[in-house]
């Protein structure tokens, strides 16, 4: 038996070094692909913590974009993860003689409303935009079933356990990766506007932030070691070595918005202070390190251009940009202008034509093309499902202790949506095949948190 999986493992390695020699991106998918079919097969929790680790680690590769084409349909690791899930799902209520029926708690009737809308404007698109309408209804409408498959893997602790870990592990690699190419000088894409040099891209500091509010409300919450403060220190240093100021704004507004959450926000307040300032001094360390101690003066001006927005490039790019799209919208702003329409401006710098960039806002990537139904329906379930993680957190905190050891990790995801709905604001979140997962997997984990809060809560208060 171990002789024989010894060869067959062998082999399999054998033909897929083959294939990289034909194409790296089919070989690393194929990898990839192995690899979530085995963990699939042993528990669907590591399957979809592997597909979330796959996404956040091999984003700054590129090689989370990489799929495999059936019939002229790229299948891509997300697809992978939702059709496994579904079936799963699927079977298991058959075996257990139940027909799947319609959930009725109010964040998944949205959020069907939702996927029923999108699946209106995908039949009214087509005749407009043809085939293109079925790529763009994948990104923005039918990756939302992820919401729905993963819930009943994530009633399971241990699936949510190592969903978090998975984010700890992938906000470590892109930390250090990060610090990496700060000592290096390997940064990505041009300077700033600012002429200051980037890192990490917005989305890889997106992904940094989870783990340190995950770390900050899971593991520092219970054991507050050494590690955890370091790990800390390292996760901030990434996200300040990203220079993304949109990610600055959004874990600053998120930060607030855990803290004031809770019923005791005088003492988290300075709790957060005290290991701010312990991290700006590593970071600081960090740099001198290194040899890159200009670090933080880059960091410092970057910081400085929020006072002069009027005259920074990108953001007058995307005010500019925004403005255009609204203004294109206008001509239908309720059903939008069809999914599969692309966004075609004029480029008054370079003096042409541009029709290969994104708006780099989620909500008008949604409403350009389905109107301001399908983006006032995206918000208020994002909206619901951040006052339910809030309200129940304040709940637990006045409970019992075991129903108060859940507040922390409560606001925990809820510094995740905040800070993922701001990076969602001026970033392409919504529009990337790789970071539009976020969304419903940290919904669905949110809202299964909040539902066993909410029981250990009302237990512990007792019959009234």
């Amino acid at each position: 038996m171990t002789r024989g999986l010894l060869a067959g493992v062998l082999v399999w390695a054998v033909l897929l070094g083959i294939v990289a020699t034909l194409s790296l991106p089919v070989a690393a998918l194929l990898a990839a692909g192995s690899i979530l079919a085995l963990l699939a097969m042993g528990d669907l929790g590591l399957l979809l913590a592997g597909v979330l680790l796959f996404n956040m680690i091999g984003e700054p590769y590129e090689l989370a974009y990489a799929s495999v084409s059936l019939g002229g349909l790229n299948l891509y690791a997300n697809d992978v993860l939702l059709l496994v899930l579904a079936a799963a799902w699927t079977l298991k209520r058959l075996r257990e003689g139940h027909v799947p029926a319609l959930p009725r708690d109010p964040i998944s009737v949205l959020l069907l409303i939702y996927l029923a809308y999108g699946c209106f404007s995908l039949v009214r698109s087509l005749p407009l935009h043809g085939s293109a309408a079925f790529a763009a209804f994948r990104v923005h409408f039918f990756y939302g079933l992820l919401f729905f498959v993963t819930l009943p893997t994530l009633s399971d602790p241990r699936s949510r356990r190592r969903l978090f870990l998975a984010a700890l592990i992938g906000a470590t690699w892109i930390s250090l990766f990060g610090v990496l190419n700060a000592a290096t000088g390997a940064h990505l894409g041009s300077r700033t506007s600012t002429h200051t040099y980037r890192y990490l891209s917005s989305l890889q500091a997106l992904a940094i932030f989870f783990g340190l509010s995950l770390l900050i409300g899971v593991v520092w919450a219970r054991r507050r070691t050494l590690g955890s403060l370091l790990l800390g220190g390292l996760y901030l240093s990434g996200i300040l070595i990203s220079q993304a100021r949109s990610i600055w704004l959004g874990a600053l507004v998120a930060m607030l918005t855990a803290v004031f959450g809770s019923l005791a926000w005088r003492r988290n307040l300075v709790r957060l202070a005290l290991p701010v300032g312990a991290v700006l001094l590593v970071f600081v360390l960090i740099g001198g390190l290194t040899g890159r101690a200009d670090l933080a003066q880059d960091v410092v001006t970057r910081a400085a251009s929020f006072r002069d927005t009027s005259e920074d490039l990108t953001t007058v790019w995307r005010l500019f940009v925004w403005a255009e799209a609204a203004r294109q919208l206008s001509a239908n702003p309720i059903f939008g202008l069809g999914l599969g329409k692309q966004f075609v401006y004029f480029d008054v710098v370079h003096n042409f034509w541009e029709d290969s960039r994104q708006l780099h806002n989620t909500y008008l990537e949604i409403a350009y093309p389905s109107g301001l139904i399908a983006a006032g329906l995206f918000i208020a379930f994002q909206v619901l499902v951040l006052w339910r993680t809030l309200k129940t957190a304040r709940r637990c905190a006045r409970a019992g202790p075991e129903a108060a050891g859940r507040a922390p990790r409560l606001l925990a995801l809820a510094a995740c949506q905040v800070c993922l709905a701001g990076a969602a604001f001026a970033n392409v979140v919504g529009a990337s095949m790789v970071s539009t997962i976020y969304v419903w997997i940290l919904s669905a984990a949110s809202v299964i948190e909040t539902r066993e809060a909410d029981a250990l809560a009302r237990a512990s208060e007792g019959p009234r």
